[in-house]
C-alpha cells in the first residue's frame, strides 16, 4: 500500500456515465466517517493514477482537504481476448456494484453496467474468456455455448441476485421518458422492467394516455398494463392478417366477376335462335362470385367493427387506469395531509405541555430561592453570589434564546402560576 498526493489522483473518464455521487445525508455521513476514522480501505488505482476503486473517497478527501489518501498501485495489461482499458472497466463497475450494494444505486445506470460486463465478457459474442469464466474446468467449446454461463459468473462477481440481474438489465430496453422515471425514483425498477417488455411504439402509447400517473404504477399494475397491451395487440395483428387474406380474396373475386362480366358482354343471345348454354353456366357463375365479394364484404366490415370496438375497450381500460390512478394519488395526498396535521398536533400538544411545566418550574424554583434567601442570615459568602449570578446567566441566555420565538405583546395573553408554598 502507497501513500499518494490526491492531486496526482483522477477519475475515471467513464466512472460518471455508470455511478452516481453520493448526496445528501449519505455523503454527510460517509465525509464525517472519513473526518472521523480516515480512510480504512485503500483507493485501487492505475499506474497512471486513474482511479479504478474509491472515487467517492476521493472525493471526500479533497472535501476534508487531505493531502495524501493510500492506495493500492495495481498494472493492467491486456490479455485473454481483453484489452487493458476493458480490464480496468471491468474491476471499476464491478468493485463499484458491490461496495455500494444495489439499493444504493442508479438502476438504469446500473442497467448499462450489465449490458457493457456483458460485452466484456462475451456474453453477446457466446465468447469464450478463459481467465473470467473459472466455472470448474470446462473446455473452450462448452464456454463458446454456454453464455449463460458467462451471466452467471457476471451475477457471481457483481452481488446481484439471478431475478435482480435480469430485471435490472430489462430497463436498457425503456423508452427514455420511463428511463427518466426510473432514474428519479418515481417509477419502480421492478414496474419498469415489467414495462420494458413493451415495443417502443406500446411505450410511448403508454406515456402519452397514462401521463404522470404512470409513474405511480406497482409492479403488479404495469404488468397488468403490459399484458393488456400485449393481447390487444396480438389480436389486432390476427384481425389485420385476416382482413388482408379476405381484402385479397375479395379483389380475386372482383377480378373474376369482372371477366365474367366482359365474356357475358361478348355473348349475345338475343340475335340467336337459341340460348347458349355457356351462357347459362356463365350467369350463375357470375350470380356466386357476385354473392361471394358480397359475403366478404359483410366479413371484412364485421372485423373492421371488431377491430374499432377492440380499440375502444383498450382506450377504456387505459382511461379507467388512469382515473383510478388519480383518485388513488388524491387519496394518498388527503392522507399524508392528515397525517401531517395528526404529527402537528402532537407536537403542539407537547410543546405546550413543556412549555407550561417550564413556565411552572421557573416560578416555583424561584419562589422556594427566595424563601430560602430571606431565611439566610448573611449573603455575603463567594458561592451564594456565583450561583446567583449562574442562574441570572442561565435565565437571561434561555431569554435571548427564546425570544425569536415571541409575537406581538398585544397576541400574548398573559398567564399565571400559582406557586404553593405549602
Amino acid at each position: 500500500m502507497d501513500k499518494i498526493k490526491v492531486q496526482l489522483l483522477r477519475e475515471h473518464p467513464r466512472n460518471k456515465e455508470f455511478f452516481d455521487d453520493i448526496e445528501g445525508e449519505r455523503w454527510k455521513d460517509f465525509v464525517e466517517s472519513i473526518k472521523t476514522s480516515g480512510i480504512i480501505v485503500p483507493l485501487v488505482v492505475t499506474r497512471d493514477y486513474t482511479v479504478v476503486s474509491g472515487n467517492q473517497r476521493l472525493r471526500a478527501a479533497k472535501e476534508l482537504g487531505l493531502e495524501e489518501v493510500p492506495c493500492e498501485v495495481k498494472t493492467y495489461e491486456g490479455k485473454n481476448g481483453i484489452s487493458k482499458e476493458d480490464w480496468i472497466l471491468k474491476d471499476l463497475i464491478e468493485t463499484n456494484l458491490r461496495q455500494r450494494g444495489i439499493g444504493n444505486l442508479n438502476p438504469v445506470k446500473t442497467a448499462k453496467c450489465i449490458i457493457e460486463l456483458e460485452r466484456i465478457y462475451g456474453v453477446k459474442k457466446g465468447g469464450y474468456r478463459g481467465d473470467l469464466q473459472n466455472l470448474g474446468g470446462q473446455s473452450p467449446e462448452t464456454g463458446l455455448s454456454s453464455p449463460k454461463n458467462l451471466q452467471k459468473k457476471i451475477i457471481e462477481n457483481t452481488g446481484l441476485s439471478k431475478s435482480r440481474y435480469h430485471e435490472i438489465k430489462k430497463l436498457n430496453d425503456l423508452i427514455p421518458e420511463l428511463q427518466v422515471l426510473v432514474e428519479s425514483g418515481r417509477l419502480s425498477s421492478s414496474a419498469g422492467a415489467q414495462l420494458a417488455y413493451l415495443e417502443p411504439g406500446q411505450q410511448k402509447e403508454l406515456y402519452d394516455t397514462l401521463g404522470n400517473a404512470v409513474a405511480n404504477l406497482k409492479k403488479s399494475e404495469a404488468e397488468a398494463a403490459r399484458k393488456q397491451m400485449e393481447e390487444t395487440q396480438k389480436k389486432l395483428e390476427e384481425m389485420q392478417d385476416k382482413m388482408a387474406q379476405l381484402e385479397k380474396q375479395k379483389r380475386e373475386a372482383e377480378k373474376t366477376k369482372n371477366q365474367i362480366e366482359r365474356r357475358l358482354a361478348e355473348i349475345k343471345p338475343e340475335v340467336v335462335e337459341k340460348v347458349p348454354d355457356d351462357y347459362i353456366q356463365i350467369k350463375k357463375a357470375l350470380e356466386a362470385v357476385t354473392a361471394r365479394t358480397e359475403e366478404l364484404t359483410i366479413r371484412l366490415k364485421k372485423i373492421e367493427e371488431e377491430k374499432s370496438e377492440l380499440e375502444k375497450q383498450n382506450r377504456q381500460y387505459f382511461e379507467e387506469l388512469k382515473r383510478t390512478k388519480k383518485e388513488r394519488d388524491k387519496y394518498i395526498k388527503e392522507l399524508s395531509a392528515y397525517d401531517r396535521a395528526r404529527t402537528e398536533e402532537k407536537y403542539n400538544f407537547q410543546l405546550t405541555q413543556k412549555l407550561s411545566d417550564f413556565a411552572g418550574e421557573i416560578s416555583r424554583g424561584v419562589a422556594e430561592l427566595e424563601m430560602l434567601l430571606e431565611k439566610k442570615s448573611y449573603l455575603d459568602d463567594k458561592n451564594t453570589q456565583i450561583l446567583i449570578e449562574r442562574i441570572i446567566n442561565n435565565l437571561d441566555d434561555a431569554k435571548n434564546r427564546l425570544s425569536r420565538w415571541r409575537l406581538s405583546q398585544k397576541e400574548v395573553i398573559e398567564i399565571g402560576f400559582a406557586v404553593n408554598d405549602s
